[in-house]
Order: C-alpha cells, then structure tokens, then sequence
C-alpha cells in the first residue's frame, strides 16, 4: 500500500472515530456494535503498513489516539452511569416494600376486619 491509500485510510478510520464520539454522546447504544464491526476492518491495514510515515500520517495517527481515548473516557463514564442508575433503582426497590403514600411515611395501625364482633 502506498503513503497516499494509506493516508486515506487513516483520514477514514479518524472519521469513523468522531462518529463513534457523536454516538457516545447521544447514547445510541445500538448504532454502536455496527461502528465496533467498522473499527475492526482497519485493523489489519493497520498493523501491516510498512512504507515511510509522513508529517500528515503523524498528525492523523496522534489525532486518532487522542480520539480512542476520549471515546474510551466517553464509554466508561456511560457505564459508571449505569452503575449508579442500577444501583439507585436496587436500593430503591429494597425499600419500597416499606413505603406508604401517606404525608408521615407511616403505615397506621387498623384495626382488624372481621365479621363477627369479639371484644366482649
């Protein structure tokens, strides 16, 4: 592969990593499998170049580490999100089985229904 295809190659695979941001961002959990699939072509026009690297290429590669890595920081931060979310939800549901719809939060003490009267 010669400087220029793989220059575009890079330029493309930098593209799709700002895509990947706008996905992150908007938290379209389901537009981002078909992206990963994508990401996953360049690997090996990746690794296999062998041919000089150029001021251009240089830039292109530093901009698509500081994209991986903002994407990186963009997807933990969704997951600990999540976590907390879940986490919120699960005390929740552990103290809900206590709860009234009453002002005070205090389930009153009623009487017995019966049919019968037994107090004497």
């Amino acid at each position: 592969m010669n400087e220029a295809k793989f220059e575009t190659q890079l330029q493309r695979f930098f593209n799709l990593l700002k895509k990947e941001k706008k996905v992150l961002i908007k938290n379209q959990a389901e537009k981002l499998e078909e992206l990963v699939t994508q990401k996953e072509s360049y690997v090996d026009v990746l690794n296999n170049y062998e041919g000089d690297v150029t001021p251009r290429m240089k830039e292109l590669i530093q901009s698509i580490q500081f994209q991986q890595e903002e994407n990186l920081l963009l997807t933990q931060q969704a997951i600990s999100y999540q976590t907390v979310l879940m986490d919120a939800v699960k005390k929740t549901m552990q103290t809900s089985t206590h709860t009234t719809y009453s002002k005070t939060q205090v389930q009153s003490a009623q009487r017995p229904t019966t049919m019968i009267n037994t107090k004497f």
